[in-house]
């Protein structure tokens, strides 16, 4: 199919877009919703095709079928911001003009798309028969050119809020670190306006998606990591694994029982994660910690329970017995760090203290008039009999 061979009518508005490396003007044309397909590359939804796919089911050839799948994953990655969208095209009709290939397949705009089909199947009126939206010839863009533009289009400011973590992680694995990777990381800086940095950073992290995933024996089911809410925990993990104050050969062993820590602890994950930081950079805790973790096989038996024949194909929870064992040691370091830090705290507040007092300035005092003279002896005396208070003890 070729949207250009349709009888569409005069152009209804332009649009400036970015492609191939330059600023062009695009006709704007009202296409009938019928003759439009789904991305199921779409990043957005990328965790929910994962498992599609993962529960070995095909996408159907119909257009029809395939078009209720996908828009039941457009509606489940945010079903508010799918309401909202809807809400405002009723009233104020499209504002924002989709992107298309000729072949109908929707680049940009598959919530718009959605609520239009959502609004024609109610009956809300003729209108939303039909998409506004940009067409771009399939023939002259190369499959890189259109990754960039939909990179362009993602991460516009106001799209990358209501952008699932987990899905956005994937993206970057599939655009910078699967099979070398589409883009390098300069390239990827100057289509999402991210800073190199950054993009290095969401690299790493995005390895210790694909790192935490092998852990489990769950190579590449994104979409669990989705339901457990992993972005969190391990973005506390990356910090906690590139802190200057842990020696690198120690990272491996840190990195899998913070692993085992995701599928342990309860309530807030991710606070509790950045809770071990502390512990693991004190060298004698880190260190006594893992002689425990090795002495007890937390993390051997952790592998050989994820990896045993006689799992199930969806094993995430881990082992009662492991799980109690992990819990327990990771609230007995966190404590002792706690109350470590707590006996330090009077030592830390009097040498800061101290630093504060010596940076007076003695000629400065020299100069003060008699009334400012007289309101910093009357608190050096305050000082002179906390100190001799303090030397009570």
């Amino acid at each position: 199919m070729n949207l250009f061979s349709l009888q569409l009518g005069d152009p209804i508005s332009t649009k400036k877009l970015s492609i191939q490396g330059e600023r062009r003007i695009f006709d704007v044309y009202r296409v009938p919703i019928d003759y439009l397909v789904y991305n199921k590359k779409n990043g957005r939804i990328a965790t929910y095709v994962s498992k599609y796919i993962d529960d070995g089911n095909i996408f159907p050839e119909s257009t029809v079928e395939f078009n209720n799948i996908i828009e039941g994953y457009i509606e489940q990655s945010n079903p508010e911001a799918l309401k909202r969208t809807k809400a405002n095209i009723k009233i104020m009709s499209q504002t924002e003009p989709a992107v298309v290939l000729s072949n109908g397949i929707v680049l940009d705009g598959n919530r718009r798309f959605t609520s239009m089909r959502q609004l024609s199947r109610d009956g809300a009126g003729a209108e939303f028969n039909y998409l506004e939206a940009i067409i771009l010839d399939k023939e002259k863009y190369t499959e890189k050119d259109i990754k960039r533009l939909e990179l362009n289009l993602q991460h516009a400011v106001e799209s990358r809020v209501d952008y699932n973590p987990i899905d956005r992680l994937v993206d970057i694995y599939r655009d910078l670190i699967e099979n070398g990777g589409t883009f390098s990381v300069e390239e990827y800086h100057r289509e999402t306006q991210l800073s190199v940095s950054e993009i290095r950073k969401e690299i790493e992290i995005a390895k210790l998606l694909i790192e935490y995933l092998e852990f489990i024996n769950q190579p590449k089911r994104f979409y669990l990591a989705r339901d457990q809410k992993v972005d969190g925990p391990l973005r506390e993990i990356y910090k906690i694994l590139t802190s200057k104050k842990i020696d690198d050969y120690d990272k491996d062993d840190i990195k899998e029982y913070l692993f085992t820590n995701i599928l342990t602890l309860d309530g807030d994950v991710t606070r509790r994660i950045r809770e071990l930081k502390m512990v693991f950079e004190d060298r004698k805790l880190c260190e006594k910690l893992l002689e425990e973790v090795e002495e007890a096989q937390i993390l051997d038996d952790t592998t050989d329970y994820f990896y045993a024949e006689s799992g199930s194909d969806e094993k995430i929870e881990l082992d009662k017995e492991i799980s109690e064992k992990v819990s327990k040691l990771t609230e007995s370091f966190v404590e002792k760090k706690k109350l470590q830090n707590a006996k330090n705290k009077p030592l830390d507040i009097l040498n800061r203290g101290y630093t504060v007092i010596n940076e007076i300035d003695r000629d400065a005092l020299s100069r003060l008039d008699e009334s400012s003279i007289n309101d910093f002896r009357r608190v050096l005396e305050n000082v002179k009999l906390l100190v001799q208070e303090l030397s009570d003890y």
